[in-house]
């Protein structure tokens, strides 16, 4: 399907309200198994990184953007979609974004076959349309892209995801348990020692 600049624009705005609710200024701790056994990563999610999914090319800051999105004012004078189509097939997966982490996904490394991305991982969906493309931080880890693809061909290995937690980023420790695997309860999750001080559940 070929969104047209207001289509486009309603996408945009409708999953800059979700995205404020479900992922602004706050981190996830994913915990997932993997061949060398349990392990995690944290993520975080700011305002400024909502464009960078969105595919769309435009004058304003990131920041700024969002903002107008927020706000409800957001033109579609204040944006353009790119020749190439890339905007266009991240706006099919773009509304899932928001969801991502609070149900059953992948994780697993970027597979460097030559096209350039800069992502060190990707978590995605089951439904294999979704990847989100993430980097790693000093603190915590942040996303860069969006990909309407399988994570399966982006990354390898891919490791099933076990629980998420989530917690504001000013926060001491993750409280909230968004996503559990079936049949594990959190309280008895085989985590790594020096995740104990963090997670409360």
């Amino acid at each position: 399907m070929k969104y047209d600049k207001k289509q486009a624009l309603n996408i945009i705005v409708a999953t800059a309200a979700n995205y404020k609710e479900k992922l602004e200024d706050k981190h996830f701790l994913i915990i997932y198994q993997s061949e060398k056994g349990i392990q995690y990563i944290q993520a975080g999610f700011r305002s400024s990184h909502f464009l960078h999914m969105t595919g769309a090319e435009t004058k304003l800051t990131a920041q700024r953007f969002y903002e107008r999105c927020i706000d409800g004012k957001l033109a579609a004078g204040d944006f353009e979609l790119d020749s190439k189509g890339n905007a266009q097939r991240k706006l099919e997966v773009l509304p899932y974004v928001p969801e991502l982490l609070y149900n059953n996904c992948m994780i697993g490394n970027f597979i460097n076959s030559g096209i350039y991305i800069r992502a060190d991982y990707f978590v995605g969906n089951t439904k294999a349309v979704l990847s989100v493309g993430f980097r790693f931080g000093k603190k915590v880890d942040y996303p860069v892209t969006l990909y309407n693809e399988d994570i399966r061909k982006l990354s390898s290995p891919t490791c099933k995801v076990l629980a998420i937690f989530r917690k504001r980023f000013d926060d001491g420790f993750y409280g909230k348990c968004t996503y559990l695997s079936k049949g594990l309860q959190a309280e008895k999750l085989p985590v790594p020692k020096e995740l104990k001080g963090f997670l409360k559940v």
